[in-house]
C-alpha cells in the first residue's frame, strides 16, 4: 500500500509535469508565432531591399539618362503682367530727377511694340472734340469715358522718387597673387573707381478701357560699374553708363507689365541609336521641328512593335512624342506621352517635363484669357465708334436740312440757333448759295452757314 508521503509524492509529479506539458506547449507556440514573426519581418525587409534597389535602379538611370542626352530650350510665353491688351497709352506728366529719360525710354519701348503714344496736348485736343473737360485728375467715371474717346488704352502716371548717382574714387583692395618663377605668394593693390546709381520710382496705370486703377508699383535698381587699375587710380566710369543700366532695367519690368514676353526653360531631348532617336535629334537640333516631330512618331511606332527594342527605348521614344507636342504648344496632348513615358520608366526627368508642361499650359490659358477679352474691349469699343458716327451723320446739318426747315415755315433766329448748337456740314458753292437764295433761305441764314461750314 502507498503511505500518504507516497500519495504526496505523485500528487506533486502529476502537477509538475502538468506544468511541464504546459510550459513545452506554450514554448511550442511561443517558438512557432516567432518564426512566423521572423518571416514576416524578413518579408518586409526583402520588399523594401528591393523597393529601394528598384528605386535606385531607376534613380540610376535617370542620372545616366542626364548625362548621356542632351538638353533643348523649350520657350515659355508669360501674360502681361497687369493683364491688358492695349493699342494706345497716355502719359501724365511725370514728376522728378530724371523722369524726362525714364518717360522717353518708355515711350521708345511702346512705339517699338506698335503701341501707339498720344501726348497730353493731342489727347486734350481729341477730347475737346467730343467736348469732354480733361483736368488731369482720373477717377474710375472718368478713365472709362475717356476709353470710350480713344479706344483700348492705358494711361500711366511716373514719379521718380529717387535718381541720384554715388562716386566712390578712392577704394583699394589687396590681392593675393602667386610667382611661379620665385613660387612665392605675393600681395599687389588693386586701385577702385566704382559708380552706383540709386533709382526709385512708382508706376501708377489706369485702364482707360475699364475704369480700373491699378495700384501702384514701385521699381527700384542699383546698378554699379567699377573700374580697377593697379597702377594709380581708375577713372571713374561714367554716370550716364549707369544711368542707362537703371533705365534699361526699369524699363524692362515695365515692359512685362504691358506686353507678354518670354523664358526658356532647359528640358532633355533623348537621342539613344536604337529606335530611330538620334536622327530625330539631329532634325531638332536644325531647327526642322516638323521633321524631328515626323521622326519621333514613326520611331514610337517603330518601338511599341519592335520585340528587340528595349524598354528604356521604348519609354525614351514616348518622351520625346511629349516633348515634340510640348514645343508646338499642345500641352495636353504632350503631357499624355509624358505618363506613358512615366509608366514604363519613371524617374525625374519626365516628373520635371511634366511639371514645366502643366506651367506652360496654365500660362497659355491666362494669356488666351486676356486675348478673348481684350477681342471683346475692341469689338465693343468699334460698335460704340460706329454709333457715334452714325449718331453725327444722323445730327448733321445739311443744306437740305436748312432748305427742309425754311419750307416748314421756322422762323429764322430759330434755324440760326440750331445751326450754332449743331455740327455742320454745308456745300457753300456758287451753285449751291444760288439754290438756297432760291429756296427762300435767309440771308441772314446763308451767311452763318459760310461761318460753319
Amino acid at each position: 500500500m502507498e503511505t500518504s508521503d507516497h500519495l504526496k509524492k505523485r500528487g506533486v509529479f502529476r502537477k509538475a509535469l502538468r506544468v511541464g506539458k504546459l510550459n513545452f506547449y506554450i514554448m511550442n507556440i511561443m517558438t512557432t508565432k516567432f518564426n512566423e514573426l521572423s518571416l514576416k519581418v524578413i518579408k518586409n525587409v526583402l520588399l523594401v531591399l528591393l523597393i529601394g534597389t528598384a528605386f535606385i535602379f531607376n534613380a540610376s538611370a535617370q542620372g545616366f539618362d542626364a548625362l548621356s542626352n542632351p538638353k533643348i530650350y523649350v520657350k515659355l510665353t508669360h501674360p502681361p503682367g497687369l493683364g491688358l491688351k492695349i493699342n494706345k497709352v497716355v502719359f501724365n506728366p511725370a514728376t522728378g530727377n530724371c523722369s524726362d529719360q525714364i518717360i522717353d525710354a518708355m515711350i521708345s519701348d511702346f512705339v517699338s511694340n506698335n503701341v501707339e503714344v498720344i501726348d497730353r496736348n493731342n489727347l486734350q485736343a481729341i477730347l475737346a472734340e467730343h467736348n469732354f473737360n480733361f483736368s488731369g485728375y482720373v477717377d474710375k467715371n472718368s478713365a472709362a469715358s475717356i476709353g470710350k474717346i480713344i479706344g483700348p488704352s492705358a494711361m500711366i502716371t511716373v514719379k521718380v522718387l529717387r535718381c541720384q548717382t554715388e562716386i566712390k574714387d578712392n577704394l583699394y583692395v589687396d590681392e593675393k597673387k602667386y610667382n611661379y618663377e620665385t613660387k612665392q605668394n605675393y600681395i599687389v593693390r588693386a586701385y577702385i573707381a566704382r559708380t552706383t546709381v540709386y533709382l526709385k520710382a512708382s508706376i501708377q496705370t489706369t485702364d482707360l478701357t475699364t475704369g480700373r486703377i491699378f495700384t501702384a508699383r514701385v521699381l527700384e535698381y542699383s546698378p554699379v560699374k567699377e573700374n580697377k587699375a593697379y597702377n594709380g587710380k581708375p577713372e571713374s566710369p561714367s554716370e550716364f553708363d549707369v544711368q542707362e543700366m537703371a533705365f534699361r532695367y526699369l524699363t524692362s519690368d515695365v515692359h512685362r507689365m504691358f506686353f507678354s514676353w518670354s523664358e526658356s526653360t532647359d528640358l532633355y531631348f533623348m537621342d539613344d541609336k536604337d529606335g530611330g532617336l538620334k536622327e530625330a535629334f539631329k532634325a531638332l537640333k536644325a531647327g526642322d521641328v516638323a521633321q524631328a516631330f515626323e521622326l519621333s512618331k514613326k520611331n514610337l511606332e517603330f518601338c511599341k512593335t519592335s520585340t528587340d527594342i528595349k524598354e528604356k527605348v521604348l519609354a525614351h521614344a514616348y518622351y520625346n512624342v511629349g516633348m515634340m507636342y510640348f514645343i508646338q504648344n499642345d500641352y495636353n496632348k504632350a503631357i499624355e506621352f509624358f505618363q506613358e513615358s512615366q509608366k514604363i520608366r519613371p524617374g525625374n526627368i519626365v516628373t520635371e517635363s511634366i511639371s514645366e508642361c502643366n506651367r506652360a499650359k496654365a500660362l497659355a490659358e491666362e494669356m488666351q484669357k486676356i486675348d478673348d477679352k481684350a477681342s471683346i474691349e475692341i469689338e465693343k469699343s468699334n460698335n460704340q465708334t460706329q454709333q457715334a458716327e452714325q449718331s453725327q451723320i444722323a445730327n448733321t446739318l445739311t443744306n437740305a436740312d436748312i432748305i427742309s426747315l425754311t419750307e416748314k415755315k421756322l422762323p429764322t433766329n430759330l434755324i440760326i440757333q440750331k445751326i450754332k448748337t449743331s455740327t455742320c456740314n454745308f456745300n457753300t458753292s456758287t451753285d449751291e448759295l444760288v439754290k438756297l437764295t432760291n429756296a427762300g433761305v435767309s440771308e441772314d441764314v446763308i451767311l452763318l452757314m459760310m461761318e460753319k461750314k
